[in-house]
């Protein structure tokens, strides 16, 4: 059986990837004012938070549409006998409920359309996870079945010196925001692939007090785990990223026996749209099924 994989512009995979293993991208969309920019296709992580700082009116954005994913559907069927459609939480977006839309009115029976729970590389891993599966001849409802408990090993952690967009985006209120401004507070947050909602983990003051509480807890998650994927992704902070990541493989690279794989890339512009500029994130995907 041949199988298909789609996802969307949130995943943070970078181009080598998605072409390596034939992974189709629904753009979801950014609009800075009445200006639509189609992210990833108009719009790049570079352009956007240049444009983001030139820019005094935040930008929002939009999910694709059934109607596209019908059409994206509908051509990859002429090639693949089954469809895998992975996408960003439901809880942050409503890009999976397009997909849903999609499925049914086309075949639902030959496309599965999983909710990852997560964003970024998180997604962007399970992603990657199923297209190695599809490249080893897993049967659909194995690789299926891996892809869903996967998501109980996979743990994405976050940070941001600026709250203001996360307190637009109805993340948190405009009186944590102000507070964390004030009193330099910054949050340790995570994506909980069990509600596939943003959680508070932790408010420290300064960022490397961040750095030290997002190093010990990947250091937890990987400490009794031989087989371990690792995500860096940043907006505008590459400077910080890469401290905490060199720090971070160090410390986890005195086990010698580690199997370690990384992943690097920069938020896509509707990630940075709700977080700004000054996030990064550390994901682990951790488990026997990594392949």
């Amino acid at each position: 059986m041949s199988i298909g994989i789609i996802t969307d512009s949130t995943c943070d995979l970078n181009q080598k990837l998605i072409e390596k293993y034939n992974i189709e991208v629904i753009p979801l969309s950014v609009h800075f004012g009445e200006k639509e920019f189609k992210d990833g296709v108009d719009i790049n992580p570079k352009s956007f938070f240049k444009k983001l700082n030139k820019n005094k009116e935040l930008p929002h954005t939009s999910r694709p549409a059934p109607a596209v994913f019908m059409k994206k559907y509908k051509k990859m069927l002429e090639k693949y006998d089954h469809l895998l459609s992975i996408h960003i939480s439901t809880a942050l977006s409503g890009t999976f409920e397009s997909a849903k839309l999609a499925a049914r009115e086309i075949e639902d029976q030959k496309i599965t359309v999983i909710d990852s729970a997560s964003i970024s590389l998180g997604l962007g891993m399970l992603v990657i996870l199923a297209a190695k599966l599809i490249e080893k001849d897993k049967d659909l409802n194995d690789i299926i079945k891996t892809i869903k408990s996967a998501k109980r090993n996979l743990y994405l952690y976050f940070t941001v010196k600026d709250l203001t967009y996360m307190e637009k985006g109805g993340r948190i209120g405009k009186a944590s925001s102000f507070l964390g401004s004030i009193f330099s507070i910054n949050p340790v947050i995570s994506i909980s692939t069990e509600t596939g909602k943003v959680k508070p983990i932790a408010k420290v003051r300064g960022p490397h007090r961040a750095q030290d509480k997002i190093i010990k807890i990947i250091k937890e998650k990987i400490d009794n785990e031989k087989n371990n994927w690792l995500g860096f992704a940043h907006g505008d902070r590459k400077a910080d990223l890469t401290e905490t990541k060199n720090k971070l493989i160090k410390e986890v690279k005195k086990d010698k026996n580690l199997n370690l794989k990384i992943f690097n890339s920069r938020i896509s512009a509707t990630l940075g749209c709700h977080v700004g500029p000054t996030v990064y994130a550390v994901i682990v995907l951790s488990g026997d099924f990594l392949v």
